[in-house]
């Protein structure tokens, strides 16, 4: 009986090995979490003021809108 729990719990172990240590019905992580093969994905925003698009760690965020520099944001203001 024991030997048969032993050996379960190796072929289980190289099932989860096999599928790259996660289970996709226990793991469900965010997309922006996912690798890409040349990093991390991430996430763009379109400045409010001219359209430009920039990730959103480099946004400046003002009034829930996002602003690529400070000029587009002082512009937006005097409007």
């Amino acid at each position: 009986m024991l030997l048969k729990l032993i050996i379960f719990a190796v072929v289980a172990a190289v099932i989860y090995r096999f599928v790259g240590g996660r289970l996709p019905f226990i793991d469900k992580k965010k997309a922006s979490d996912e690798k890409h093969e040349f990093g991390q994905i991430e996430t763009t925003s379109e400045c409010a003021n001219c359209s430009t698009y920039m990730t959103e760690e480099d946004a400046i965020i003002y009034q829930k809108k996002a602003y690529c520099s400070n000029e587009c944001l002082e512009k937006s203001k005097k409007r």
